[in-house]
């Protein structure tokens, strides 16, 4: 940060605003002393949330500070390691609040980021279990070769739902797409989270796509084959340049899905190659455990389901791709095989 080499040993704070188009004041601060980077709201002192409604952390730290004769809510970021999110923190706080109307509402709004950031912190210090890395790879292949096309960008984006923890990965036109990704060679089971991943209530069509992962070690010295997860995402990013709104949205589910660019580094040694892909339209019969047919006191149920006895629910992927746009609804699995 520019600011941070201007404050660099100097007294007090040094400040420069974080929105200069907008009518509303927030100021990107470096305290000289320490080093330590901080975004300031300023506000009347009668305006300021009390102590009891802010949500510190072991990653961030609110406080109050009255700064040239001006009263201040500020947040700070106080983990080292994550010294690299403050730029991401900065602007994502600073969309909220300049569409604040008023000092009350934006410092709910900043506190509402906080919030949601302090659960990120949490999450992101261990980073994305391999499990969880497979499972993103699986979601953006299936955003980037298949929905982009059929949807446009900003129907796409939309349509991941994942990040923001819904039942389903993928939501549009009252239907749903539960995506499952795997690794093992001639995949026989596929396991389900939820009671509620393959139920229907509510929804007019639900699909589960199961995308069949090579995966490898990456090797610098060997011919690349394949993507490692950073490379997908920022190939997604490019194809999203063109539609601002939809790039930003998409950065918004990166960083709920718990994908940060400063921890890509975490993910920069495994290489994913499609070797397949299966779609199954869930109808009565499916092989699934639902919420209704549970005992009571039972929840968070996961199971296995075996893929050859989903067969029979196979349809093909282009028909999957067209119910989701829009097109013809169906009712019944085509009984062949999906589209690889």
């Amino acid at each position: 940060m520019e600011v941070e080499a201007a404050a660099r040993g100097a007294a007090g704070w040094l400040t420069r605003y974080a929105l200069p188009r907008s009518g509303r004041t927030l100021l990107v601060a470096i305290e000289g002393a320490t080093g330590t980077r901080a975004l300031l709201l300023p506000l009347p002192k009668a305006e300021i949330p009390p102590k009891k409604e802010w949500p510190n952390s072991e990653g961030l730290e609110v406080f109050a500070l009255r700064l040239d004769a001006e009263f201040h809510l500020g947040v700070r970021l106080r983990a080292v390691p994550f010294a690299d999110v403050f730029s991401v923190l900065a602007e994502d706080i600073a969309r909220q609040v300049a569409e604040a109307p008023d000092p009350k509402a934006a410092a709910s709004a900043m506190l509402a980021r906080i919030r949601r950031w302090r659960k990120f912190l949490a999450a992101a210090a261990a980073g994305l279990s391999i499990e969880g890395v497979r499972g993103l790879v699986g979601e953006l292949l299936l955003l980037r070769d298949h929905l982009l096309g059929s949807l446009g960008p900003s129907g796409a984006v939309t349509a991941w739902r994942a990040p923001l923890r819904a039942h389903q990965d993928f939501q549009a036109l009252g239907g749903a797409i539960e995506v499952k990704a795997t690794t093992a060679k001639q995949p026989q089971t596929i396991r389900i989270t939820s009671e509620r991943q393959l139920d229907t209530t509510g929804l007019v069509f639900l699909y589960l796509h199961v995308v069949i992962l090579d995966e490898r070690i990456f090797d610098p010295e060997q011919p690349v084959v394949g993507e490692r997860l950073p490379d997908l995402v920022n190939d997604l990013r490019r194809r999203l340049e063109r539609s601002p709104e939809s790039a930003e949205d998409f950065e918004d589910r990166l960083l709920e899905a718990g994908y940060l660019d400063a921890e890509a580094h975490r993910y920069a040694d495994r290489l994913f190659t499609p070797r397949g892909e299966k779609t199954f339209l869930i109808s009565e019969g499916f092989p699934r455990i639902l919420e209704l047919n549970l005992p009571s006191g039972i929840g968070d149920v996961s199971y296995s389901i075996s893929l050859p006895a989903c067969e029979p629910f196979a349809v093909k992927l282009t028909t999957m791709l067209q119910q989701f746009a829009g097109g013809t609804t169906t009712t019944e699995g085509d009984g062949g095989a999906s589209d690889a």
